[in-house]
């Protein structure tokens, strides 16, 4: 997994850029967020699994500090944003929300508050059952180290499953409004960025990110609770302390863990961007990147012909075009 989890992570990391300037037009603030947050962590991921390959030292101690935080995070940033995604859909297949300007303000800093800063207060409130700095493995990087008390099971692992399963409740009601005002949605909305098409596809799009979140979480959850809940008298907290763990030293089910939350990452990137490229704004932007693409080689080409040209002549001919 030396080689996968680099070149999968960034690929994932640069593909989940794609659709950003089309949500940011639209003003999907949370779909946006999913792509930020993914683009995030997959590039963490990269990184960390070039820097740590084969080594479980400590180069930066900030540098750990801040993506352990930002890997806890993701746990509730993409089921939060996926959960105002649904509610937003919701909204409007029922007809009920009045579009002005003041509302689409609202609106915007509302999805803001609750898909940058639930996600930030969440990785806080994880200091609660975190008995030390965090732990450092050979070939995956810093992550955060989790207490499995009661305290846990409240603090970290069932706000995910609850974002996520209010997330699924909000797109079945959702799915339900728009089955029921199909039609006259789609005349309301024929010269708006939302059309059915894309209405289904952002359906689609949070059902399938927040099962890939509830598969993470029961994952964590099985690999921490493997020996039971500890009791939480006996939980200690001493800040200072980092342990490293060498990939001989590091147990199967923590190296299993570890690559199966990357595994989740890297195909909720895929869903993010997969589902975005069925759709007609996705293909014309995947055309326009692919004509960039051959514009871009065709100049290198044309550089290297008129490099190659040069060489040899006198100055006085370098002012004379040698490629039209």
């Amino acid at each position: 997994m030396q080689t996968e989890i680099p070149v999968l992570s960034f690929i994932s990391a640069v593909l989940v850029l794609f659709p950003l300037p089309w949500y940011c037009r639209a003003g999907n603030i949370a779909a946006m967020s999913i792509g930020i947050w993914l683009f995030v962590v997959n590039m963490i991921n990269a990184i960390d699994a070039l820097r740590w390959t084969g080594a479980y030292q400590i180069p930066s101690l900030f540098w750990c500090d801040i993506t352990s935080a930002l890997i806890t995070a993701v746990n509730v940033a993409i089921p939060a944003a996926c959960l105002c995604i649904c509610i937003h859909l919701e909204r409007m297949a029922s007809f009920c929300q009045t579009s002005t300007s003041i509302t689409k303000r609202r609106r915007i800093l509302l999805e803001c508050l609750i898909c940058f800063g639930v996600p930030l207060v969440y990785a806080a409130l994880h200091l609660i059952v975190q008995p030390r700095r965090f732990d450092v493995y050979e070939n995956f990087g810093c992550r955060s180290a989790t207490y499995p008390t009661v305290v846990a099971l409240f603090v970290v692992w069932i706000p995910p499953l609850v974002l996520s399963l209010l997330t699924i409740f909000f797109c079945g009601i959702t799915w339900r409004h728009f089955l029921l005002h199909g039609v006259h949605f789609s005349r309301t909305r024929a010269s708006s960025s939302l059309t059915s098409g894309a209405y289904i596809r952002l359906v689609s799009m949070a059902v399938s990110e927040v099962i890939c979140t509830i598969a993470a979480t029961v994952v964590a959850m099985a690999f921490n609770l493997t020996l039971g809940l500890a009791p939480w008298a006996d939980f200690t907290r001493d800040l200072t302390e980092v342990l490293s763990f060498s990939s001989a030293a590091t147990p199967k089910s923590i190296t299993a863990m570890l690559i199966t939350e990357w595994a989740i990452m890297v195909a909720q990137s895929f869903f993010f961007i997969g589902l975005f490229v069925l759709g007609e704004e996705g293909r014309s932007r995947s055309h326009e990147a692919l004509q960039v693409m051959r514009r871009a080689l065709s100049f290198c080409g044309r550089r290297s012909t008129c490099i190659a040209e040069l060489k040899g002549t006198s100055m006085t001919e370098w002012y004379v075009p040698l490629c039209h």
